[in-house]
C-alpha cells in the first residue's frame, strides 16, 4: 500500500543529515567525530529518504506523513548535538529515589497535645488485663435519680 510521501518535510530530513555531515567532517577534535555506526546510520537515512521518500513504514513507529521516525529524529538530534560539541551528558550516580519535596506534615492539631499528662493515660496504660479502666483524675460521675440531681 504506497503512501503519499510529503517532499518538503523529506527534503528537511536530508538536509538535517547534511548538515550533521558536514558539521561532523568539519569540527575538530575525538568528541565530536562520528563513530562507525553513527556514519552508518545517517548513510541508511539518506538512502532510504532518497528512494522511498521516508526512512521507515511502520506506523507504530511514528506519524506516516513524517520523513523519520520518533526514535531515528531523537538519534539524529544527538547526533547533531555532538557534531556541535555539546555531546550528551552522561546520568547522574545520585540516588533516584530520594523525595524531591519535604515531607508531609498535617497541620491539623491533636488534641492530646492540649491535655495535661495525667489526663492523656490511655486505658491500656492504667488498668491491668480483665478489669475495666479506672476513671481519669479530677472526674466524678454523678448518679441522677428520676431525672433529678443529687448532691
Amino acid at each position: 500500500m504506497p503512501r503519499e510521501i510529503d517532499d518538503k518535510k523529506t527534503r528537511k530530513a536530508l538536509r538535517r543529515l547534511a548538515r550533521a555531515k558536514r558539521a561532523a567532517t568539519e569540527s575538530d577534535g575525538d568528541d565530536t567525530r562520528l563513530s562507525e555506526w553513527e556514519d552508518e546510520f545517517l548513510g541508511s537515512l539518506e538512502e532510504r529518504l532518497e528512494k522511498f521518500g521516508s526512512a521507515f513504514n511502520d506506523p507504530d513507529k511514528g506519524n506516516l506523513e513524517d520523513a523519520l521516525s520518533g526514535r531515528q529524529s531523537v538519534k539524529l538530534r544527538e547526533i547533531e548535538k555532538k557534531a556541535k560539541g555539546k555531546g550528551r551528558k552522561p546520568m547522574s550516580r545520585g540516588s533516584g529515589f530520594k523525595r524531591k519535596t519535604p515531607t508531609y506534615s498535617s497541620r491539623n492539631r491533636d488534641i492530646n497535645d492540649d491535655l495535661p499528662d495525667e489526663v492523656v493515660a490511655t486505658p491500656s496504660e492504667t488498668a491491668s488485663p480483665g478489669t475495666a479502666p479506672k476513671p481519669v483524675a479530677g472526674f466524678k460521675p454523678i448518679v441522677i435519680d428520676g431525672g433529678k440531681l443529687k448532691d
